[in-house]
C-alpha cells in the first residue's frame, strides 16, 4: 500500500508542522506503507520523506523538471520520477497511490487536495482522502466546506468523503474500511443506482510528428483511437504498452524511455451505460517502421481540424497537446 501525502515546500511558521510531517513519515514506514509525495528535500515535503527513509520505508517522489532545481529534488529516495509539468506530476502521484493525506500547506497543497477530491466525487477513483488537522490548521477550511453544503453547492455525502483528525494513525485506521459513496451524477437521480463499474484501464502511446498526433482505427469502429489497448491483470505499464504496440503497429516500444504524459479520464467510446475509460498516456521511443496489424483498418496523423474523428479521451489528449504548442 502507498499513501500520497500533499504538503509544502516551506516548513511553516511553527515547528509543529515539521514535527507532524516527520511523525507521519515514521508512522508510514512503521506500518509498511509507502510514501508518494512531491519529491522535494525542503519544507514539510523534505521532513516527511526524511522520516520515511530514516525508518527504512519506501519513499517515491514525483517532481516536474522546472522545479527539480528550485525545490531541490531529494537525492536519497527509493524512486524519483522527474516529469514534464505540474499536470503530469499530479496524475503520476494519483496513479501511484492507494489513498491521500494532506498535511498543512499552501495553495499548491489545497489545489492538489481539491482536484483529487473532485475526481472522487465524479467517480474517477474510489480511494480514501484525509486531512491531518495539525493544531486545528484545517478548521477554517472545514467551515468553508460546511458553508458550501448549506448553500447547496456540495452534497453532505461528498463532504463526508474527507476524513479529518489530528492523529494520522486514526486516519489510516479509517482508510482500511473506506467505501466510496455513489458518484455525483448518479446521486442526482431518484432512480435506484447500480454500483459504479470500474473504469476501463487502458494504455496509450503518444507519438507526434509535424504537429499531428498518431491515431489508429480498428476494423468496424467509427472513431480513431490512440495506439495501445487494455492492460492485462497484473501487467505493468511498460510490458502492456510494448505488447499492445507490437500487436497494433509492428514496432517495439523502448520501456526505458517511457515517460507519463497524462492520466486521462473520459467517456468510453461505444459504451451506452456511461462507462468511463482511464487512459495512461506515455511518450516512448520505438524501433522499426509502422506497419498496421490485422485489427488496424487505418492509421491517421490527426490535427485540431480533425479532432471530431477521435474518441472522447483522444480529443482530450489532443487539446492538451495543442495547449502545449505541439499540435496544430
Amino acid at each position: 500500500m502507498r499513501i500520497c501525502v500533499y504538503c509544502g515546500s516551506s516548513p511553516g511558521s511553527s515547528p509543529i508542522y515539521v514535527e507532524a510531517a516527520a511523525a507521519l513519515g515514521t508512522l508510514l514506514a512503521e506500518r509498511g506503507i509507502g510514501l508518494v509525495y512531491g519529491g522535494a528535500s525542503v519544507g514539510t515535503m523534505g521532513a516527511v520523506a526524511d522520516a520515511v527513509i530514516a525508518a527504512g520505508g519506501e519513499a517515491i517522489g514525483v517532481i516536474p523538471t522546472h522545479l527539480a532545481g528550485r525545490e531541490l529534488a531529494h537525492a536519497e529516495l527509493t524512486e524519483l520520477h522527474v516529469v514534464a509539468n505540474m499536470h503530469e506530476r499530479k496524475a503520476r502521484m494519483a496513479q501511484l497511490a492507494d489513498g491521500f493525506l494532506a498535511l498543512p500547506g499552501g495553495a499548491g497543497t489545497l489545489e492538489e487536495l481539491f482536484e483529487i477530491w473532485t475526481w472522487a466525487q465524479l467517480g474517477l477513483h474510489d480511494k480514501p482522502i484525509g486531512l491531518v488537522d495539525v493544531d486545528g490548521f484545517y478548521q477554517p477550511l472545514l467551515h468553508m466546506v460546511e458553508h458550501m453544503v448549506e448553500a447547496g453547492f456540495l452534497r453532505p455525502a461528498y463532504r463526508d468523503m474527507i476524513a479529518v483528525d489530528a492523529d494520522p494513525a486514526v486516519l489510516l485506521d479509517g482508510f482500511a474500511g473506506y467505501r466510496a459513496p455513489q458518484t455525483k451524477w448518479a446521486a442526482s437521480t431518484t432512480e435506484p443506482v447500480k454500483p459504479a463499474e470500474e473504469p476501463i484501464d487502458v494504455l496509450a502511446w503518444i507519438m507526434v510528428r509535424e504537429g499531428k498526433l498518431l491515431n489508429v482505427r480498428t476494423t468496424g469502429k467509427a472513431h480513431f483511437y490512440l495506439p495501445g489497448g487494455k492492460r492485462e491483470p497484473g501487467e505493468s505499464d511498460p510490458n502492456g504498452l510494448v505488447r499492445e504496440i507490437a500487436e497494433e503497429l509492428g514496432v517495439r516500444i523502448d520501456p526505458a524511455s517511457m515517460r507519463l504524459f497524462d492520466l486521462v479520464h473520459d467517456q468510453a467510446d461505444g459504451w451506452a451505460d456511461g462507462r468511463l475509460v482511464r487512459m495512461a498516456c506515455y511518450w516512448a521511443d520505438h524501433d522499426g517502421e509502422l506497419a498496421p496489424g490485422r485489427e488496424i483498418a487505418e492509421l491517421a496523423w490527426v490535427g485540431l481540424a480533425d479532432a471530431h474523428k477521435l474518441a472522447p479521451a483522444g480529443q482530450q489528449v489532443l487539446r492538451t497537446l495543442a495547449e502545449q504548442g505541439l499540435i496544430n
